[in-house]
């Protein structure tokens, strides 16, 4: 008897164990985020497919708050949410979240940061004094705060740029490609093994963060990003949950084609799986689906989103309510006239305020008798401060110099346009755009200084030769002029006045022979000053860029003095030697050495200090 009970009880056991064994799998599934596709016929081939089947708030947050801090009408908690289980653990990604401290449901927004960067708590405060729930993502998950243990942990999945910058980082440097491999979801090519994916995933995370918090309004909830966050806003930004979206120097797309007459300047080599990556992870795959409005806030020759690359996104879209702001002659960097657009379109789509944001300007582009005729017609005449005219051969929009084009006004009784002539070069392409500046009802003031204006980009028109042939720019007659400033400091940018930057150097109408000199006509004004000139050639052409170099000059006394560089007197690397063809980036600094201040090269200050740039021939 004692024996049957005995080999009964084991035989329960046993089938304990066995069904236990063949349920455990099942649940241990179940509890993944996203179950390991077994077949690359199961893979998704489009974005929707892709996104379809994720619900972003099917999945506790299990939300923890670090730490709370008030201040200044301001509640600021550091929280760390569930991104999601992957490869049996946990991911969760430290932020900021700030709110305005007084009753109510506010607009609330996601900003994602770019890459080497981390979440900052001063960005959340500055919007939140203007109303606005913000959670700031730190999806790199650098530290953030001193002494405090908890941030960003991606478990045994890793979507970072490697261990510079994330301690805990499972790779070595960032994953471009689809493939598999033991950090990745799915163990065939798929676009959920993309470092992007996972990113957006921790974004849609973020909105359903926001959704959940009693202190914001779910029906006006937008997404804003920089550079690598630009990527991840326009990646986000199909969600129906979003109102509106901003993102800044990234997120266009299209990073998989070359710039025209550019061999090997995309991306493209790095994709095994380039028809899956652009069907379902490239941006250019995501446009086409946004229905909320977009501002692209950007820079004129930024690398990451490449000017002609944001006019192709805009394209996409299957509607018109869209703006493009961009700072000219910067790479990488909005200023403060573009910052603020960030501001306004909040403040209508998310805050509902009643606030008109000029239209983006249409433009036209004709093509007649060896001349380009570019029409550009503003709305907004009442607070239309200035239309500035810019075109290029060049279709490297990253390493370009866009050329400043006086432009006609034309008046009737209801519409007002502008108009410049530009001389086309057979086989060379033509790019052409305006930018028009808009005077503010009053000032706003941002998180890194104030702006009475705001630019406008007009709809980009573009030239490109079916037999287009970069080795036409010899024919372009040659001028030995850098700039006698006429038209100020229009062809540079410019930070407080100093440290003069601009792509003059690849102005294809200058003279660039390395058997010339650069002569630069400064007055002193009786100080002693130190002249720096450096150079950059970042984003030339393949196997182009020769490094950095500088040349500093003592100068005193009175009156104009002209102050020549030959161009073996650049310093930089043993092995190099400079071309001036090959600056991409020209900057220009005086410091005064006895204030140790730099001078102010705007031409704010009359006399001017810097009055002239040129070419001469060698001493």
């Amino acid at each position: 008897m004692r024996k049957s009970i005995l080999l009964m009880i084991q035989t329960i056991h046993f089938l304990k164990i066995f069904i236990l064994g063949l349920i455990l799998p099942f649940f241990l599934q179940a509890s993944e985020t996203f179950t390991p596709y077994s077949s690359s016929k199961d893979v998704p081939v489009s974005v929707v497919e892709l996104w379809d089947s994720y619900n972003p708030s099917s999945e506790e947050l299990d939300t923890k708050v670090i730490n709370e801090t008030k201040e200044n009408g301001v509640i600021s908690r550091y929280v760390t949410y569930r991104v999601g289980t992957f490869k049996g653990v946990e991911a969760r990604v430290a932020a900021y979240y700030t709110f305005p401290d007084k009753p109510g449901k506010h607009p609330a927004f996601v900003w994602t940061h770019g890459g080497g960067q981390r979440a900052e708590k001063d960005r959340g405060i500055y919007f939140a004094k203007q109303g606005y729930a913000v959670i700031d993502i730190n999806w790199l998950g650098r530290s953030m705060e001193n002494g405090v243990k908890e941030n960003t942990d991606w478990g045994k999945v890793d979507p970072t740029q490697g261990p510079r910058f994330y301690k805990n980082a499972l790779r070595k440097q960032w994953k471009r490609t689809l493939v598999p491999d033991e950090y990745s979801i799915d163990p065939v090519p798929s676009p959920r093994n993309s470092n992007w994916f996972l990113l957006a995933v921790a974004g849609k995370r973020g909105i359903t963060f926001l959704e959940q918090q009693k202190e914001v309004d779910r029906n006006r909830i937008g997404f804003a990003g920089f550079s690598m966050g630009g990527v991840i806003t326009a990646m986000n930004a199909i969600d129906p949950r979003l109102k509106a979206v901003a993102p800044f120097v990234g997120g266009t797309g299209f990073r998989h084609i070359d710039l025209a007459g550019i061999p090997r300047s995309s991306t493209k080599a790095h994709f095994q799986h380039l028809e899956l990556y652009k069907n379902t992870i490239d941006c250019s795959s995501t446009w086409p689906l946004v229905q909320c409005p977009v501002a692209f806030i950007t820079s004129s020759n930024d690398f990451h989103s490449t000017y002609e690359r944001i006019q192709q996104a805009m394209d996409l879209l299957p509607h018109n309510n869209w703006r493009v702001s961009a700072n000219i002659h910067k790479n990488h960097g909005p200023g403060p006239e573009q910052w603020t657009l960030l501001n306004l379109w909040f403040a209508r789509h998310l805050k509902g305020e009643n606030i008109y944001i000029p239209r983006t300007p249409k433009s036209t582009m004709e093509i007649k008798d060896g001349e380009a005729l570019f029409t550009v017609v503003p709305e907004d005449l009442k607070n239309l401060q200035e239309v500035e005219i810019y075109y290029s051969y060049d279709p490297n929009s990253r390493t370009r110099f866009w050329k400043s084009q006086p432009a006609d006004l034309h008046l009737s009784k209801h519409l007002r346009h502008y108009t410049t002539r530009i001389t086309v070069f057979p086989q060379l392409p033509i790019y052409a755009f305006a930018l028009c500046r808009y005077k503010l009802d009053e000032a706003i003031t941002l998180q890194n200084g104030s702006t009475e204006t705001l630019t406008v980009n007009s709809v980009e028109q573009i030239y490109e030769p079916n037999d287009l042939n970069l080795n036409a720019f010899s024919n372009i007659p040659k001028t030995r002029l850098i700039d006698d400033f006429s038209q100020g400091t229009q062809n540079w940018a410019t930070q407080n006045g100093s440290n003069l930057k601009g792509y003059i150097f690849q102005n294809p109408e200058l003279d660039r022979s390395d058997d010339l000199a650069l002569c630069l006509t400064i007055n002193p004004q009786g100080r002693d000053l130190v002249l720096r000139l450096n150079t950059s050639s970042r984003f030339l052409s393949h196997g182009k860029d020769i490094g950095d170099f500088h040349a500093t000059r003592k100068i005193s006394g009175k009156g104009k003095q002209k102050i020549v560089f030959t161009i073996d007197q650049f310093n930089g690397k043993k092995d190099e030697s400079l071309s001036w063809s090959a600056i991409v980036n020209f900057s220009i600094s005086i410091t005064d050495l006895e204030s140790k201040q730099k001078l102010d090269l705007s031409g704010i200050d009359e006399p001017r200090y810097l009055q002239r740039i040129e070419m001469i021939p060698s001493p």
